[in-house]
């Protein structure tokens, strides 16, 4: 169990029951993506949060009309206000944004589209697997809020980076800083359900992220177009057709490209292995 001051999101306490409440009223699955759902993991094993001023959920939805009865309720029921340059943000009364993503039935040919100004079509390719097979459930407190997975989250965040390359580079960081720690946060999964890969002369580090890839895996697989894109665009940053190398350092005095390309060919392995 954590605390909501653990995630060190403020006021994250009222915007989680209001969403939850509102979810519940119109019978709609919602787990929590995402910077919150990245702070955690961090907060569960008692690693250092970044902190972040985003609150991001994923909504399962069957069609817009549904999508739009959520806002509404959530606008005339808890004073939150439609963002004008965002179609799927609202916000809170005291100026936070929340994004609610809907994805699974209300998608149309991969995409979302819904009326509104500014942004108004969104692709979530991967909300559904992620939501379906890299959920957890996280006690906050007294309540049990369904979140992405650590694997499901560097899913999402390569393909949102995929999709918006000039928009996105922070979910790059995001990743190079989940990489960074999922070894050592993870160790414990890694040894009991992995020891097969410490016959094979490699370092910890090394076995996490073959591991990470693993479960990346497990979370797509049924999905054979997605599994092939998630292995395209590490290709692609491999073969130096995308930036996202040059976006995973962090200190140029101390890192290499040839360092991270190593990172995201573990990964592959893991994803790739029969």
């Amino acid at each position: 169990m954590i605390s909501y001051n653990a995630l060190e999101v403020h006021g994250l306490k009222d915007v989680l029951e209001t969403v939850a409440t509102a979810c519940t009223h119109l019978n709609i699955d919602f787990f929590i993506v995402g910077a919150v759902a990245r702070n955690i993991w961090y907060a569960n094993s008692n690693t250092e949060l970044r902190g972040t001023k985003d609150i991001d959920f994923g909504v399962y939805v069957p069609d817009a009309d549904t999508y739009e009865q959520l806002k509404a309720h959530l606008i005339e029921n808890y004073q939150y206000i439609q963002a004008y340059e965002n179609a799927f943000c609202l916000l809170t009364p005291d100026g936070k944004e929340i994004d609610l993503m809907p994805f699974g039935e209300i998608a149309e040919d991969g995409e979302v589209i819904i009326e509104g100004s500014g942004m108004t079509t969104l692709r979530l390719d991967g909300f559904e697997e992620a939501f379906k097979e890299g959920s957890i459930d996280t006690q906050i407190e007294d309540k049990v809020y369904k979140a992405c997975s650590i694997p499901a989250i560097v899913v999402l965040k390569l393909i949102a980076y995929d999709d918006r390359p000039n928009r996105r580079v922070k979910d790059i960081k995001d990743i190079t800083s989940i990489v960074t720690h999922y070894s050592d946060i993870e160790e414990d999964m890694i040894w009991e359900e992995h020891s097969d890969l410490y016959g094979e002369e490699l370092e910890h580090q090394e076995i996490g992220l073959i591991v990470l890839g693993r479960m990346m895996k497990k979370i797509i697989e049924k999905n054979k177009e997605l599994t092939t894109r998630i292995i395209h665009i590490i290709d692609k940053a491999l073969a130096n057709e995308s930036d996202i190398l040059e976006h995973m350092i962090i200190d140029r005095m101390t890192e290499t490209l040839d360092e991270k390309a190593t990172i995201l060919q573990l990964i592959k392995q893991g994803l790739t292995e029969r």
